[in-house]
């Protein structure tokens, strides 16, 4: 079951260190859901969680202010999105954490009709995107 956070509307704020806060903060809340549910899994799994972080640290290292929040969310196996969307620009950036290794961790994002995805080898991959997220 995914649990999603409020959507971000305006995600171009000079405040990367709150930004950064606040989407740490949802991540840290996932660990607080109940194990489960009648649909699956709803806490992150510690790999989903530990790739997460470790890629919003490393983003927010490389962006610093312009670093923006998100929401978060896990499915039914344990894995997090992380989504950024941005009304004003019509643009989205989500990124997928899978709930094991055997999985890649990847990005999607979309402007107006076009989107594609990648595969996140480094964070420098969320980096880029992020800050194509951030043009207006």
């Amino acid at each position: 079951m995914t649990v999603a956070k409020e959507q971000i509307t305006n995600s171009n704020s000079n405040s990367g260190l709150s930004n950064f806060r606040i989407t740490v903060e949802r991540l840290i809340e996932l660990l607080d859901l109940e194990e489960e549910d009648e649909y699956g899994v709803l806490r992150p799994t510690e790999y989903a969680f530990r790739t997460a972080m470790k890629l919003v640290v490393e983003a927010y290292d490389s962006m610093g202010n312009s670093f923006p929040k998100c929401s978060t969310g896990t499915d039914d196996q344990g894995s997090i999105r992380l989504a950024w969307e941005n009304i004003n620009a019509d643009r989205r950036v989500r990124l997928f954490c899978p709930h094991n290794a055997n999985e890649k961790a990847y990005t999607y994002h979309q402007k107006s009709e076009e989107y594609g995805s990648e595969d996140i080898t480094s964070a420098a991959t969320l980096v880029y995107w992020l800050e194509w997220f951030n043009k207006v």
